[in-house]
């Protein structure tokens, strides 16, 4: 005789995934909605879904108060469902946090410091654009970047670049990519540095070895191995 909570247990999963099937359905008809200009069948379709905690119906109808789709343009609105979306792991949400407060043109004030905190949630993830993002901030010495360079770079090495090694017995790290440029400071052989850009014979390194460094530095790439 089949135990009753092990049936109940299967009766729970099958209900389960016809409610996940039919919710994807329905998000799937939602989206067609939007393509069409229907946004007004999509909110009534998408809303309920979101409520039940649908990220990726948090997300769209984050997108339709951003941008005034069937509805009144509100990046505070946009902002509470990007978040709640972003709290389940939905990485595009977490991207478009991290660009509303980038640009700050709305409700939303301009906040680099929590943008970087959603493009780095959003890279953890696997975003390409927040990573490209990130990079060019740190390849520019921005001045949010630096403040937390190497929190940022900790356990991300390979996000942002290639790990190289000094292979002279001294290297001179300067402030740009040539030698009339101000020496920062001497590596020695077998330092680690992290390269994040190439110029030339030049390269763009994060010293590893330093946290009193809080910007990038550059140094003559033959002088370093892999």
């Amino acid at each position: 005789m089949l135990n009753k909570k092990i049936f109940a247990g299967f009766w729970f999963l099958c209900a389960a995934s016809a409610f996940n099937n039919a919710a994807a359905e329905a998000l799937e008809d939602a989206v067609d909605a939007m393509r069409i200009g229907d946004f007004a069948e999509a909110y009534c379709v998408m809303r309920p879904l979101a409520e039940d905690g649908n990220a990726e119906a948090q997300y769209n109808i984050g997108w339709m108060y951003l941008n005034g789709y069937g509805l009144r343009v509100n990046d505070s609105l946009a902002l509470e469902w990007w978040q709640k979306a972003s709290e389940q792991g939905h990485r595009d949400a977490s991207f478009s946090i991290g660009m509303l407060y980038s640009l700050g043109e709305g409700e939303v004030s301009k906040d680099s410091a929590k943008a970087i905190d959603y493009y780095l949630i959003a890279a953890d993830a696997g975003h390409e654009d927040a990573i490209a993002i990130l990079k060019f901030m740190l390849q520019k010495d921005d001045r949010h970047i630096r403040n937390r360079l190497y929190f940022i770079i900790h356990d991300r090495e390979s996000m942002f670049g290639s790990v190289r090694y000094v292979k002279a017995r001294k290297l001179n790290a300067r402030n740009g990519p040539s030698t009339e440029s101000e020496i920062v400071t001497q590596l020695k052989q077998g330092e680690k540095v992290l390269e994040v850009n190439k110029q030339g014979l030049w390269s763009q390194v994060v010293v590893l070895v330093n946290k009193n460094i809080d910007h990038t530095l550059w140094v003559y790439n033959p002088l370093l191995e892999d």
